[in-house]
C-alpha cells in the first residue's frame, strides 16, 4: 500500500490497514478467514478393521448390514479395490495419498525395525487429507482407532491434532477392548476413566462422539463443510459384541464354514459382483473341513462367527444412526461417503481360533482348544479376548485366497463403497476398475475441489501417488484410471498390472523364498485360484521386475520375515530402558503407558514393591498391571494381601497372606528362570511372606493396559475380583511403587529382537 504523508499516520509490518494515533484517524482491515468454496460437500470416511471382502450383506453376506448397504445403493461398488494388507500401513496410504512404504509405514507404526520404509511416523513432507482439508476450509474429525504414530506415550506431533485433526476422540494404538478401551484420547489428553458405565462399547461410543462433534460444528458454522474418519476397531480382536447383537445370530452359522463360503460366492454372483463363472480357490489345507469336526467343536466355532457377526451388525446400526443426523440436517445429498476395510480377513488364530488371541503378541504358543471350551458361554463378553478360526477368515474373505498380512487377493482386496447422490447418478452399480488405497485421497480432494499441496509443514510435500478416481465415479472414463500397483507386507509380494497378478506369499519366520511366485489373469480367473506362471513364463518376469524396481522406488527393501516377537518386541536403542535398575512411580496420576512398563518386567526377574501406611479395616487394589489378556494384581481384601498373576489365560494365586496396619512395604518378587518360565512369591518389609510358587509365562507384551496405583481401572486384570469389587480403589495411603528391574532370563529374547 501507498505509504502515509502524514507522519503521524502509520501502520505495522503485514497489516493493511492504517494506524494513527487515535481511533478516528485510523483505518481497520481484517484477514478473511480461510472458507470452503461455496456448496462444498461433507466427507465421511468409515473405515473398517479386519472386515473381508464378502461380509457386507451388498457384498454378498448374511450378515444384516441394511445401512451400509443403503449407502450402496445411493452410490457405487467397486469390485477390484486393493489396500496394503494390515492396519498401519492402509491407513497412512488412506490418509497420505501415497504407498505406505513411501511414507515410512510399511507395517505397524508401533514397530521400528531402524530402515526407512518402516519408521513408524508419516513424515511431515507428507501432507494429510485433514490437514489439506483443513486448510481448504473443512472442520476435520478424527473418532475411533489412529495406530499411525510410532510414540504414543506422550503428546507429539504425529497425533492425530498434530496431523490435521481439530477433533480426535479414540485410541492411538492398534487394538483395545471393546468394553473396557484402554488409553481413551480426547485430542491430546488422556481421559480420567476408572470405569465405563454399564452397558458401555466402544463401536456405539464412536458414533455418539461423531454426532455429537457434527452437532456442535453445525451449531457454531452451519455452512462450514466437515471431514470425519470414523475409523472402527471392529472388526479387529479381540471379537466381542453385546449380547443382543449376538442373540440374533445364533444358529446362523451352525452350517459350517464351507457351506457359508459356497453361499456368500452364490449371492455375489447374483449381486453381479463377481463374473458369473467365478469359482472358489482349493481352500487352506489347514482349515478342516466342517463336517469332520467333533459336534462340540462345530458348536464352539459357530459361536465366534455369530459374535463376528454381532459387531459388524452393531456397526451397520450405528451407520445409520450418522446418516440419520446427516438426512436431518438435510446434507446427506451433498455428502460424499467412503465405507471400506483397512485389510481382509486374518488367520492370526489359526484352525481353532483362540479364547486368548493376545498371546501371539508374546511369543506363547495358543491355548489347547480345552481352554477356549471352557470358556465358550463367555465368547463375546469383556472377559475374554477371543478370534475366530481362519476357517472363517477363508469365508470373509470369499471368493479369494490368503489373508490380512498377505499378499493374495484375500489380503489386498477388500470391499470399497462410493457414495454421492449429488453427483453420483448412477446409484447401485458394481465398478470393475482398479482403484487403490492411494486413490481415496485425490478423488475426495477432487470432489472438494481442493488442489494438491505444494508444501507440506514448511517443507516441499511428497507428490501424492495415488490418481483420482472422480472420472470413473462419475461415468466421463470407462478406461481405468489406474493400470498397475505393488504389495508388499511382511515380505508377501504382489505385483498387479493391466489384468495379471503375480503373487509371492512367505511362511513367517524363514528364510525368503524370492522364487515361489504364482501368477494369474483375472479375466478367467477373478478369485485368483488358477496359478498361471509355469504357461507365461515372461509375463511373470515383467511383473516380477516391476515389483522389484517400485521396490526400491517406494523404500520396501529390506524385507523383513522374522517371527511375531522379534518384530514386534524391537525397541530403537534410544527408546531402550536400562538393562536393569530401580523406577520410582508415584499415586495419583493416570495409567502408565503400556510400553514405559513391559521393558521393565518383560521375561527378567524383577521385585515391585509398594509402600503404604495401612489401616485394618483398608482394602483395595495396590497395584495393577494389564487387563484381562495377561498381567497381575496385587491387592488387600478382608484382612488379607493377595496376588492374582494372568499369565494370558494362565492363571495363578500366590496363597493370600495376613495384612497387619501400620507403615509397610509389601511387594511381589518375581524370578524369570528361561523358557518363559518364572516364580514368584509375597515380601512384607522385604521379607518372605508366602511360599515362592509357579508363574508362568512370564509377561511380555500383549496386553493393553500398563500400570495402575491403587486401582485397577477400566479393563481388570482379575475378572472375578471385578466382579465382586469393581474397580476396588484402596482405601489406606500409598506413597511411592518401585519396580527393581533385574536380569533377564536365560536364553531370553527379550525386548529388542
Amino acid at each position: 500500500m501507498t505509504e502515509p504523508s502524514d507522519p503521524q499516520i502509520r501502520t505495522y509490518p503485514g497489516f493493511d490497514g492504517v494506524v494513527g494515533r487515535t481511533r478516528e484517524e485510523s483505518t481497520p482491515a481484517w484477514v478473511p478467514p480461510v472458507r470452503a468454496r461455496p456448496g462444498s460437500p461433507n466427507i465421511v470416511v468409515i473405515y473398517l478393521d479386519d472386515m473381508g471382502y464378502s461380509d457386507l450383506g451388498c457384498y454378498g453376506s448374511e450378515i444384516a448390514t441394511p445401512h451400509i448397504d443403503a449407502i450402496a445403493e445411493r452410490g457405487l461398488r467397486f469390485n477390484h479395490y486393493t489396500t496394503h494388507p494390515i492396519c498401519s500401513s492402509a491407513r497412512a496410504a488412506l490418509l497420505t495419498g501415497c504407498n505406505a512404504h513411501a511414507v515410512a509405514t510399511g507395517w505397524l507404526s508401533n514397530n521400528n525395525p531402524g530402515f526407512p520404509g518402516y519408521f513408524g511416523d508419516i513424515p511431515f513432507e507428507a501432507a494429510t487429507l485433514p490437514e489439506v482439508l483443513r486448510d481448504a476450509g473443512y472442520a476435520t474429525i478424527g473418532v475411533g482407532k489412529w495406530h499411525n504414530s510410532n510414540n504414543s506415550t506422550v503428546p507429539n506431533a504425529s497425533w492425530p491434532t498434530g496431523r490435521g485433526f481439530e477433533r480426535f476422540y479414540g485410541f492411538l494404538e492398534g487394538e483395545t477392548s471393546f468394553f473396557h478401551p484402554a488409553r481413551l484420547m480426547l485430542n491430546n489428553m488422556v481421559l480420567p476413566i476408572d470405569n465405563y458405565p454399564e452397558g458401555y462399547y466402544s463401536t456405539d461410543d464412536w458414533t455418539d462422539q461423531s454426532v455429537r462433534f457434527i452437532k456442535e460444528i453445525r451449531h457454531d458454522e452451519p455452512q462450514r463443510p466437515f471431514f470425519l474418519y470414523l475409523a472402527h476397531n471392529a472388526m479387529h480382536s479381540p471379537l466381542q459384541a453385546k449380547p443382543g447383537d449376538i442373540a440374533k445370530y445364533h444358529g446362523r452359522y451352525d452350517a459350517g464354514w464351507d457351506v457359508i463360503r459356497q453361499q456368500r460366492l452364490d449371492k455375489q454372483k447374483a449381486l453381479g459382483l463377481v463374473p458369473a463363472d467365478t469359482r472358489l480357490p482349493p481352500g487352506d489345507l489347514t482349515v478342516p473341513a466342517w463336517d469332520s469336526l467333533p459336534a462340540e467343536h462345530r458348536t464352539l466355532f459357530a459361536r465366534h462367527m455369530e459374535t463376528y457377526a454381532g459387531m459388524l451388525d452393531c456397526v451397520d446400526q450405528n451407520t445409520g444412526r450418522l446418516v440419520a443426523l446427516i438426512d436431518a440436517l438435510g446434507e446427506l445429498d451433498n455428502t460424499i461417503f467412503i465405507v471400506s476395510s483397512d485389510n481382509g480377513g486374518t488367520s492370526a488364530a489359526g484352525p481353532e481360533g483362540e479364547v486368548n488371541s493376545n498371546r501371539r503378541f508374546s511369543s506363547l504358543p495358543r491355548l489347547p482348544l480345552s481352554a477356549s471350551l471352557a470358556e465358550q458361554q463367555h465368547l463375546g463378553s469383556g472377559r475374554v479376548s477371543p478370534l475366530y478360526p481362519s476357517g472363517w477368515a477363508q469365508v470373509s474373505n470369499t471368493p479369494f485366497p490368503t489373508y490380512k498380512t498377505q499378499t493374495g487377493g484375500g489380503g489386498r482386496r477388500v470391499a470399497c463403497i462410493a457414495s454421492w447422490p449429488a453427483r453420483l447418478v448412477a446409484q447401485g452399480q458394481v465398478l470393475s476398475q482398479l482403484a487403490h488405497v492411494t486413490d481415496l485421497m485425490p478423488t475426495l480432494l477432487e470432489c472438494a475441489g481442493v488442489a494438491p499441496p505444494t508444501e507440506s509443514h514448511g517443507r516441499p510435500a511428497l507428490p501424492i501417488q495415488g490418481v483420482s478416481q472422480l472420472p470413473v465415479l462419475t461415468g466421463a472414463q470407462v478406461a481405468p484410471v489406474r493400470t498397475e500397483q505393488y504389495y508388499e507386507c511382511w515380505s508377501n509380494r504382489a505385483y498387479y498390472r493391466d489384468g495379471w497378478v503375480a503373487v509371492s506369499i512367505q511362511k513367517l519366520g524363514q528364510t525368503i523364498n524370492f522364487d515361489n511366485w504364482t501368477l494369474h489373469r483375472h479375466a478367467s480367473d477373478f478369485a485368483e485360484g488358477i496359478d498361471l506362471s509355469a504357461q507365461f513364463p515372461d509375463r511373470l518376469a515383467e511383473l516380477v521386475a516391476a515389483f522389484d524396481s517400485d521396490a526400491w522406488a517406494n523404500m520396501v527393501y529390506p524385507l523383513d520375515n522374522r517371527d511375531r516377537v522379534q518384530k514386534f518386541q524391537q525397541i530403537p536403542p534410544h527408546q531402550q530402558p536400562p538393562a536393569q535398575g530401580v523406577r520410582r512411580f508415584l499415586p495419583g496420576a493416570q495409567t502408565v503407558n503400556r510400553s514405559r512398563i513391559v521393558p521393565l518386567i518383560a521375561d527378567r526377574s524383577y521385585t515391585i514393591s509398594v509402600a503404604l501406611a495401612h489401616r485394618a479395616t483398608d482394602e483395595g487394589v495396590l497395584f495393577s498391571i494389564g487387563d484381562i489378556t495377561g498381567g497381575m494384581v496385587l491387592y488387600i481384601e478382608a484382612g488379607l494381601l493377595h496376588c492374582f498373576y494372568n499369565g494370558f489365560g494362565e492363571h495363578h494365586r500366590l496363597e493370600p497372606v495376613p495384612m497387619p496396619p501400620g507403615s509397610h512395604t509389601v511387594a511381589i518378587d518375581y524370578r524369570a528362570t528361561g523358557q518363559r518360565r518364572g516364580q514368584g512369591c509375597l515380601l512384607l518389609n522385604g521379607q518372605p511372606a508366602s511360599e515362592r510358587k509357579d508363574l508362568s509365562p512370564s509377561l511380555m507384551g500383549g496386553f493393553h493396559e500398563g500400570l495402575d496405583i491403587g486401582i485397577d481401572r477400566r479393563g481388570p486384570v482379575d475378572w472375578a475380583l471385578f466382579e465382586r469389587r469393581g474397580n476396588f480403589r484402596y482405601t489406606g495411603t500409598i506413597s511411592v511403587l518401585t519396580i527393581d528391574s533385574r536380569e533377564r532370563a536365560p536364553g531370553s529374547r527379550g525386548l529388542d529382537g
